[in-house]
C-alpha cells in the first residue's frame, strides 16, 4: 500500500491539508507494518531477546485472555500478533539457568507494530570476606555465589533487582549476613562479611624446661585465620605472652578484630641435690670443714645446724662451710630453693662429728680500783663459783666439768698426797692498765703452754700433767702429809735439797707452778681477792697447826669456818690446802737482785743467786697495775705500779728487796686481809723461821 499524494480541498489551506496527509501516511505505515508482521489485521509486538533466552519458551499476555507463547529463535527476534489496542502486554521468559524475567509494552490506538526487548538483569555485589570463602547473595528462592580470591574479594553477579541477603562460608564457619539493596542493572554494590573465630587459642601441650629454646603449640589456632605474634619461643621457665590477630576477612566472635593476648608458659624442671661428702669429722686441730653442694639450676642454698652451739654453718657459693664450736654429733640440713628453671628438690643432710675441741675461758680486768674481773670467751655469762663454807648444803662452780680444772684431783704419789694439774694453754693481753687472761684446753695459735707444763729445758719436753703438794711439806716426813705440822725453820736452799732428796722428779714449788695456780684461780673466780671469795684463812694468830684440816670438806674449794670472813686454818682451792694458811711457802725457781726479778725454768738449775733470766724490776706495795713481760721464755704479769690497798686493785701485798733474793708466797697464821693467794714477800737466803714452810711439786 503506497503513500497518500497531495490533494486539494476547497476551503482548506495548503498547510492544513499537508498535516492531514501526514497523519494518513503514518496510519498507513503502521497498517503496513502490522500486515508485514502478522500477516493479518491487529497489532504486532516485535520482541527482541537477550542471548540468555535463546531456545527458551516465552509468553505474551495481556492478563485478560489474549495470551500467546513461543520459542525464542536463534535470531533472538520474534513478532507476535495481539488483538487489542491501547492494551499493556507482558512478555516473560526464563533463562537457561532458570532466572525469570519479564517486560511490558502497550499497544497504541492504531493497529501497528510495537517493539519490546526482554533483557537479562545483571548487577554485581562485590563481597569482602576471607580468602577462599564462598560468598552468597540470596533473593527469595534465588541464590548467587562466588569464591573469594586470595585477597578476600568475591564478585557475585546477580540477575535480579531486590534486597539481597549476603553472607560467606569457609570450613564450616559462616559469617553474619548483611543486606544489599540492588536496584540498578549494571551497577556494582559492595558488602563486607567476616568469618567469626569462635575460640581464642590456648596453649596445647605443656612445656618443661630443657635448657633449649622451645615453641608452644596452640589449640584452636588456624594460621589461615589468625596471625601469630608476640613472644612465640622461650628457653627459661616462666610465663610468656603470644598475640593472635584475625586476618583479613575474619573477626572474633565478639565482632572485634584487634589482637588478643594469650599467655603460655614453660614449667620448671625437677630439682636435684647431692652433697659431697655426706659426713665431716672435726676437732680442735681441724675445727673447720666444708661440704660441696651440687644442684640443678640456680636455687639459693641454705644450711641449718641441728645444734648451733656445737657447729655453726654458712654458705659461700656452692659450699657449706662448717665451724666446730663444741664437741658433739650434729646433723646439718641443706635446702635448695626453687630457682629460675628448677623446682626445689628434697632436702639433704650431712652429719658432723666434733671431738677434742679447743675451749677458751677468759677474764679481763679493766685496771680500775675494783678487784673484780669480767668473764670473757666461753666463760662469759658464767655465774660466780659458790665455794664451801661450814654447814653449807650447796656449793658448785661452772668450771667443775671443764678442763683443766676438772682434772685437779688428789692422788697418792712419791711425794705424798698430790693434786694433779693437767696441761693447758694461756694468753696474756695488756690493755692499758688492764689485763686479760685466757686459758685454752688445747693448743691454740697465739697461746703459750702453761708455765708449769712448758718445756723447761731439762730434757723432758712439755709435760701433760704436773703435781703440786696438797699440803705444805710435813715436819717429820718432808712430804705432802696430813696430820703433821708444816715443816718450818728451814732456808729456801735447805728446803730445795731436802725436797729433791725424795725423788728425781720431786722439786720445791717454783714461780712457774705458783703462776700456773694464779692463772687458774683468776679465770675461775674473776676476782683478785681470794680471801673474800674463798675464806680469810691465815691461822690462829699465834702458831702453826696440824695439816689436813680440810680433809673432811665435802667440796674441793672453800673454808671449814662458819663464814668466809672468819680467820683460821681452813681453806683450800681445788684440793690444794693452805695456799694462804698456816705458813708461807718458799717459792723456788726465781730470785730477786738489783736487776729485778730473775726466773729459772729448769729445776736442776734452781738457785738463790744464779741461772735466772731477768724480767726487770718490780714495784712493792699493793699493785694497781701489772705489766706483761716475756723475757723468761713465757709470758708473766708483774706489778709495775702500786697505789692500791688491801681492798682495792690487786689487794694482796707484794714486796721485793734487792739484797733479799728469796721470795715466799701466801699467808701464815698471823691474821691479815692482804695475805691471800697473790701475796709475795722477800727474805734473805739465810733466813729460816717458824712462819715460812715449803711445798713440793712433781714434774714427771
Amino acid at each position: 500500500m503506497g503513500n497518500y499524494g497531495s490533494v486539494n480541498v476547497p476551503g482548506v489551506s495548503g498547510p492544513e491539508l499537508e498535516a492531514v496527509r501526514a497523519i494518513a501516511n503514518s496510519a498507513l505505515e503502521k497498517a503496513n507494518e502490522a500486515l508485514e508482521g502478522g500477516g493479518g489485521s491487529g497489532c504486532v509486538l516485535k520482541i527482541t531477546f537477550d542471548a540468555e533466552f535463546a531456545g527458551q519458551e516465552y509468553t505474551v499476555t495481556d492478563g485478560a485472555g489474549d495470551t500467546k507463547t513461543g520459542t525464542v529463535p536463534e535470531s533472538l527476534v520474534d513478532s507476535v500478533s495481539v488483538k487489542n489496542c491501547n492494551t499493556e502486554y507482558t512478555v516473560s521468559a526464563s533463562t537457561a539457568s532458570g532466572e525469570q524475567y519479564s517486560a511490558t509494552v502497550t499497544t497504541g490506538a492504531y493497529f501497528g507494530q510495537y517493539e519490546v526487548t526482554l533483557a537479562v538483569f545483571t548487577a554485581t555485589i562485590t563481597v569482602t570476606t576471607a580468602p577462599s570463602a564462598e560468598a552468597k547473595a540470596v533473593l527469595g528462592g534465588s541464590a548467587y555465589t562466588a569464591t573469594a580470591n586470595g585477597s578476600g574479594v568475591a564478585a557475585i553477579s546477580v540477575k535480579k533487582a531486590g534486597k539481597y541477603t549476603v553472607s560467606a562460608t569457609i570450613s564450616g564457619k559462616t559469617s553474619a549476613s548483611v543486606e544489599v539493596n540492588v536496584t540498578e542493572a549494571g551497577e556494582n554494590y559492595t558488602a563486607t562479611v567476616k568469618i567469626p573465630i569462635a575460640a581464642i587459642p590456648s596453649q596445647g601441650e605443656s612445656l618443661t624446661y630443657t635448657g633449649q629454646a622451645q615453641t608452644p603449640t596452640f589449640d584452636d589456632y588456624n594460621s589461615a585465620e589468625l596471625t601469630l605474634g608476640g613472644t612465640t619461643s622461650g628457653t627459661n621457665a616462666g610465663s610468656y605472652n603470644a598475640s593472635f590477630t584475625p586476618k583479613s576477612g575474619y573477626q572474633w566472635s565478639d565482632g572485634t578484630t584487634t589482637a588478643k593476648t594469650v599467655a603460655w608458659s614453660i614449667a620448671k624442671a625437677a630439682g636435684s641435690l647431692s652433697l659431697n661428702p655426706t659426713s665431716l669429722s672435726l676437732n680442735g686441730d681441724s675445727p673447720t670443714g666444708s661440704v660441696t653442694v651440687t644442684r640443678a639450676g640456680d636455687g639459693a642454698i641454705t644450711a641449718t645446724s641441728g645444734d648451733p652451739d656445737v657447729v655453726s654453718v654458712s654458705v659461700s657459693g656452692n659450699k657449706v662451710n662448717v665451724t666446730a664450736l663444741d664437741e658433739g654429733n650434729v646433723t646439718v640440713t641443706v635446702k635448695v630453693a626453687a630457682g629460675t628453671n628448677h623446682n626445689a628438690p628434697a632436702n639433704k643432710t650431712f652429719t658432723v662429728n666434733v671431738t677434742n675441741m679447743v675451749h677458751i675461758y677468759g677474764a679481763s680486768w679493766d685496771g680500775s680500783s675494783t678487784t673484780k674481773w669480767t668473764r670473757t670467751d666461753e666463760a662469759a655469762g658464767f655465774t660466780d663459783p659458790v665455794p664451801y663454807v661450814q654447814g653449807a648444803k650447796s656449793y658448785s662452780s661452772p668450771f667443775d666439768d671443764l678442763q683443766p680444772w676438772a682434772g685437779m684431783v688428789k692422788s697418792e704419789r712419791t711425794g705424798g698426797t698430790m693434786v694433779a694439774i693437767p696441761k693447758f694453754w694461756y694468753k696474756l693481753t695488756q690493755n692499758g692498765n688492764g689485763l686479760k687472761i685466757q686459758i685454752a684446753d688445747r693448743a691454740q695459735s697465739g697461746f703459750s703452754v702453761s708455765p708449769a707444763h712448758m718445756d723447761r729445758g731439762d730434757g723432758k719436753g712439755e709435760r701433760d700433767v704436773v703435781y703440786i703438794g696438797r699440803y705444805h711439806c710435813g715436819t717429820s716426813s718432808n712430804k705432802s702429809t696430813s696430820g703433821q705440822r708444816p715443816k718450818a725453820n728451814i732456808t729456801r736452799s735447805q728446803a730445795r735439797s731436802t725436797i729433791h732428796s725424795l725423788g728425781a722428779n720431786i722439786w720445791q714449788m717454783d714461780f712457774a707452778m705458783r703462776f700456773t695456780i694464779w692463772l687458774l684461780y683468776i679465770v675461775e673466780f674473776a676476782d683478785w681477792n681470794s680471801q673474800a671469795k674463798i675464806g680469810y684463812g691465815c691461822g690462829n694468830d699465834s702458831n702453826t697447826e696440824n695439816m689436813g684440816y680440810t680433809d673432811s670438806m665435802p667440796y674441793h674449794t672453800g673454808t671449814t669456818k662458819n663464814s668466809r670472813t672468819t680467820y683460821g686454818c681452813g681453806t683450800q682451792y681445788r684440793n690444794i690446802e693452805g695456799l694462804w694458811d698456816n705458813v708461807y711457802d718458799w717459792m723456788d725457781g726465781c730470785y730477786y737482785n738489783g736487776n729485778g726479778l730473775n726466773i729459772i725454768k729448769n729445776p736442776s738449775q734452781f738457785s738463790d743467786s744464779a741461772n735466772g733470766v731477768n724480767v726487770g724490776t718490780l714495784t712493792s706495795g699493793y699493785p694497781s697495775k701489772f705489766t706483761v713481760r716475756s723475757q723468761a721464755g713465757f709470758p708473766v704479769f708483774v706489778p709495775s705500779q702500786s697505789n692500791g690497798s688491801d681492798s682495792t686493785y690487786s689487794c694482796d701485798h707484794w714486796s721485793f728487796y734487792s739484797s733479799s733474793p728469796c721470795l715466799y708466797v701466801g699467808g701464815y697464821y698471823n691474821q691479815c686481809t692482804d695475805h691471800g693467794l697473790f701475796c709475795v714477800g722477800y727474805l734473805s737466803a739465810s733466813y729460816s723461821g717458824a712462819v715460812i714452810g715449803c711445798r713440793l711439786q712433781e714434774l714427771p
